[in-house]
This record gives C-alpha cells, structure tokens and sequence, in this order.
C-alpha cells in the first residue's frame, strides 16, 4: 500500500493539484457555462424580441452581449470579475425580491398578505436551515402562482407578466446556477476564488453585501423561530402522550387488540357511506359517485405495488391489464354479441385472462432490466388500446381464396365496436336486485345504487389486500424482493428469475383485471380512450409517493392521492375554491410538482417500508464508508503511521474477536 501511494504522488504532486485547482476553480466553470448558454440564447432570440416587442429587444441585444462578455472576463480571471460576480450575485436577489413586491401589488389585499406570510416563512426556513420546510412552501407559493396567473384579468396579467419578466431576470442574473449548482454566497468568498481574480483580501463590496444578507437573514431566522416556537413543545406533548397510549394498549392480549381493530374498521367502512350521503344532501355534491371511482385505482395500485414495490419491475403499461379486464366483461356481456353471461362469472375470467395478457407480456422481458423493461411495458400499453379501437371491423380470409374465416367482405366482425365503445354492459345481479339500478331495502336503511358500488369495491379491494398480505410473506414474495434487490445474486442463491417475474406480471395484471370488470359494470360505457399512458403514470405516482413495497402505505397514500384527485380537485374545489376549475386542469403540474419534491426530500415514499427505508439508507452509509476510505487512501504516509484508520480499527476488532478453533483431542 505504500508503494502504490508513492507511486500517486509522484503522478500527481499535492501542489501540482493545488496549482490546477486555482487555475480555474469549479464555481467560476459553473458560471461561465451557464452565462454563454444565455449569452447565445439572448443573442438567438433578438430577432424575435425586436418583432414582436420592438425596442424591448434591445434590452435582450444589451444583456446578451454583457453575458458574453463577463463569461470571457470570468473565464479568462480578469480582476474586475470578481465585483462583477458579486454584484450579479446581488442583483438576482433583488429581482427576486422585485418580483415578489410586483406579485403581491397585483393581488387583492387579503390574497398578497397571505402570500407575503407564506414568503416570510418560506424564506425564514431556508435561513434557519430547515430546507424541507422551505421546500414544501417554495413549491406551494409556486403552485399558488400558476393558479393566480391563469385565472387573473387582462390588466392583472400584465403585472404578473412584468413578475415573470423579474424571475427570468433572476434566473439570468445568478438564479440559474444557484438552482443548478447550489452556489451560496459564502462560495463566493472562498480563497481559492479569491487568488484566481487575483485578490488578497475581500473587496469591500463584498463586506456590504455580506453585513446586508447577514443582517436579512437573522431577522428572517427569529421571525421563523418566533413562529415555530411552539412546534417543539407540542411534538414532545403528542410524542409523550403517544408513548403513553401504547404504553397502555400493550398491556392488552394481542388477539383482543387484533380483533377490536377490525370490528372499528368494519364499522368506520360501514357508516361511511352514509356520512358520505348526508354530505351530498347538504353540500349537492356527488361525492360518492366520484369517490368509488378513487376506491377502484386504489385497488390497481395494490396490483401494481406486486410489479413495481415487490418485484422490482418498472411497468409503464399498467393500464393495459385494466382495459383488457374492462373489454372482457364488455366482450361477454354486451348485448350486440349475444353472450350476456352472468357477471359474477366474467369477473374471474377477466381476471384469467387479464394475467395470460400478463404471461404474455412478461415473457419477452425475462431478458430486460431497467429502461429496456420500461420501454418495452409502454409499447404494451400503447398497442392494447389502439388494437380495442381497431376490432371493430375484423375480417380473416384464407389466401387466395374468398373464404372468410371471421367476417364476410360486406362487412367484419365487430368484436369492441371501436372508437364508439360497448355500451351498455352487463351488471351485476345480487338476489334479484340488479346492482347499480334497483335500490336495497334492509328495513329502515335503503342502499342506494352509488352504496352498492361502494360496498362492492371494498368487498373486492379486501380480498386484493388479503391476497397482497398473504403475498408478500410468502415464498414468492421472499423471491420477489430478492430479485428487486439483485437478480443475478437471486438466481445464483436458487431463485429462478423466470418464474418469479412471470408470476409477478400474472398476479399483478389478475388484480387489474378484477378493477377493470367492475369499472366497466360501474360506469356502463367503456372507450378506448379511458385507458390511456396517463392512468398509469397516474398509478406510479401513487405507488412512488406513497412508498414501494409497502401495502399498507400504498393502500393509505392512494386513498390520500385518489380522493385529492377524485374528490377534492373535481367536486370540492370548483365550487368552493375561486379559480378551482383552473386548478382543475393544472393537476398535472402539481403532481409532477410533488414527486419532484418527494424525490427530493423523501426518496423512500411518504410511508416507506422497513426494508425500503433500510436499502436507501444503507446505500449513503456505504457511499460515506467509501468516501472515507478514498480518504485514508490519499493520506500522506506520516499521519498514517501515526493515526491508523477507522478500518485498521474496525480490522483489528474483528481479528481479536475471533475465536480460536478448538484442538481435536
């Protein structure tokens, strides 16, 4: 080993790698990149500026031509670059803070004052250090905006125009690298920056800048600790209290405890819907209409938590498996075909035939991993809607002959009616009441259609999770983990791959079949286009969000994430909110918004799993070990000799603590 070290330094002296450093530091690379990118944007982008805001796009001439030419000062480690850099710095801060004055002007009074707490508190978190918070209330602020901005008047949306043009200024002059690169301020004022401009010392613009931003920033820190000084001792009060609680519930036998909480849960699922109802009759809101609607992608998260938690295969076509299970009822039901078998037959070969679609499609990517897996379940779920919007006019003809297998050459066999969709299709019969049209009487209490659905789907989503349970502690499921967490140990340790994975695309796609024969029964009129790429992004998002691998966090966070979407977005916020139905239509935005964040903050999912939660954190332990190790390595000699490393310790530990084997008498 010290061989091999002599052998570094004498490739790489220290000063030879402290001279290289200080020749161009990575911060002044950062910011020369980014200021020739909008350097050759601005200058690109004059001839539209002139044409269509006239001698406005002088301005973008002027800014183009000052970026180039600080991104050659800056490059080349010119004396003035470092003023300018600091003032640019500066600068952006202040179009930030601009922007924000010319936001809150073009509000009304008790919407800018909301937002102006919002933005004090938002700023106060990112001083004191607590980015999460920051984070979240960055992304709320950013969430509010686009909601204001699309629903504002012609004369409001000039200002907020003008606070747009704020933003891309800060974003010019200094935002962007910050966003990209985490520049802080105190980067700026490191020595090696320092030495490559040629200084000695601070220039004293530098010493007002920090005395202002110092000065800002304790005041922001003791408003926001001012704010959340009772944050901590309500979190010792509840945290106490909890202790307390299961303090006590331990003390009861776990077969009382395990049986009480069913019967609550039974209960709370029983009286729901009829809170529900009173809801609707004093708030006219079809609330439990939608709210089934949310129920049954609760029910295919769970199928697609067995894909992507368990198993560990990314599956981008999961709504391919759905409308091949809502098509099959369709198929076997629909009048014009004069099947019309009894739903409650259809159900389970829907959910056969939904898991041979499953095999099928899983058997040629027993090779594939990764991007190539993705790519492969999207073309799958892009084909299946596009071959149902096709089969309505199917004709088979042996060549050259005029035999026609299916169809005659008047007219084809019409297996899906196309682009028209299947409509009606067959409902469920449940002792003579047809589920969905004839009311249910059960003496004072009369189930509605809307109920019997409700019922239905938490009939059918239990089993889902009884099924999913049973899973994920059995042998399979043990398979299942251990090829999502490394196949080729999987496969050398006994499992075999192909069974396991075909088995995971089967039982997943079983579940969405089982959802989609009760959507398609439920809303009577199925089209291809119900079943687009968006349903399954949608159903990742819940998986990912809520924590893969976890059923009871999938099953919570997709109730969370279902019924914001189902119920609060199209019925609540519409017509309680101003500008709901704006926010309607930018619900995408907001959920790409909130996995952005999560991916950020939380990588593990809102309710992660144990094991989840253990792989991640284990993989930055081991990247800190590695770092330290690099460290040791690249250590001179003298200080190795005189302060072993944490592994010399760790080594010596483990060879002292060995045992020695016993003599054979």
């Amino acid at each position: 080993m010290q061989q091999v070290r002599s052998q570094r330094m004498t490739v790489s002296p220290p000063n030879q790698v402290a001279d290289s450093a200080t020749s161009r530091p990575e911060v002044i690379a950062n910011w020369v990149i980014v200021t020739a990118v909008e350097a050759f944007l601005l200058l690109a982008l004059t001839p539209a500026l002139f044409a269509q805001y006239g001698a406005f796009g002088w301005l973008g001439l002027g800014l183009g031509a000052l970026m180039a030419v600080l991104s050659a000062v800056w490059y080349r480690g010119v004396r003035i670059g470092y003023p300018a850099l600091v003032l640019f710095y500066a600068v952006s801060m202040a179009a930030l803070v601009a922007a924000g004055v010319v936001f809150l002007t073009a509000l009304p009074i008790v919407t800018a004052l909301v937002f102006l707490a919002l933005a004090l508190i938002t700023a106060g978190a990112f001083a004191r250090g607590d980015r999460r918070a920051g984070a979240i209330l960055a992304l709320i602020l950013v969430i509010g905006f686009v909601v204001l901005f699309a629903s504002a008047s012609r004369t409001e949306r000039d200002q907020l125009t003008l606070t747009l043009l704020l933003v891309g200024l800060y974003l010019l002059t200094g935002g962007a690298v910050s966003f990209l690169f985490s520049l802080k301020f105190s980067d700026l004022r490191s020595p090696v920056l320092l030495s490559f401009f040629g200084y000695t010392a601070e220039p004293q613009i530098v010493q007002v800048v920090t005395g202002i931003k110092s000065r800002l920033q304790g005041w922001l820190s003791s408003f926001y600790a001012i704010l959340t000084s009772g944050v901590g001792p309500a979190q010792r009060i509840i945290t106490a209290g909890r202790a307390q609680i299961a303090g006590q519930t331990q003390r009861i036998p776990y077969q009382a405890r395990r049986t009480s909480t069913i019967i609550l849960i039974a209960l709370a699922l029983l009286f729901f819907p009829l809170f529900v109802r009173w809801l609707e009759t004093t708030t006219n809101l079809s609330l439990l209409i939608t709210m089934n609607v949310g129920l049954l992608f609760v029910v295919l998260a769970l199928g697609l938590n067995i894909v992507v938690g368990f198993a560990g295969l990314l599956d981008l076509g999961y709504a391919a498996f759905f409308a091949i299970g809502a098509y099959t009822v369709g198929i076997f039901t629909w009048p014009n075909l004069g099947l019309e078998w009894s739903f409650w037959v259809v159900i389970w070969i829907s959910a056969i035939v939904a898991a041979i679609f499953g095999l099928i499609i899983g058997t040629p990517t027993l090779r594939l991993r990764g991007d190539y897996l993705a790519i492969v379940t999207l073309a799958f779920g892009e084909i299946v809607p596009r071959a149902i919007r096709e089969m309505w006019d199917i004709r088979l003809k042996i060549p050259f002959t005029d035999i026609y297998l299916i169809g005659s050459e008047l007219r084809g066999f019409n297996l899906t009616n196309g682009p028209q969709g299947m409509n009606p299709v067959g409902r469920p019969i449940f002792f003579g009441y047809e589920i969905g049209i004839d009311p249910i009487a059960l003496g004072p209490v009369v189930i509605s259609p809307p109920m019997q659905w409700y019922f239905l789907i938490i009939l059918m989503g239990a089993l889902v999770l009884i099924a999913a349970l049973r899973l994920e502690k059995s042998r399979l499921g043990r398979a299942w983990m251990a090829i999502r967490e490394d196949e080729t140990v999987a496969d050398a340790m006994g499992v075999d791959p192909i069974r396991t994975k075909l088995l995971a695309f089967a039982l997943g796609a079983s579940f969405s079949g089982f959802a989609g024969s009760i959507y398609a029964a439920m809303i009577q009129a199925i089209f291809p286009e119900l079943f687009s790429f968006l349903v399954s992004i949608f159903l990742l998002i819940i998986v990912i969000v809520s924590g893969m691998g976890n059923i009871w966090g999938v099953l919570l966070g997709g109730l969370i994430i279902s019924l914001f979407d189902r119920v609060a977005l199209a019925q609540i916020v519409p017509q309680y909110v101003p500008g709901g139905d704006v926010l309607q239509s930018w619900r995408w935005v907001m959920y790409a918004a909130g996995l952005i964040a999560i991916m950020i903050l939380r990588p593990e999912g809102l309710f992660p799993s144990k094991a989840r939660q253990a792989e991640l954190h284990d993989a930055e332990e081991a990247d800190l070990d590695a770092v330290v190790y690099l460290q040791d390595e690249v250590d001179e000699p003298t200080s190795r000799d005189l302060k072993p490393s944490r592994y010399e310790h760790i080594a010596s530990r483990q060879k002292h603590s060995r045992r020695k084997p016993k003599r054979k008498r």
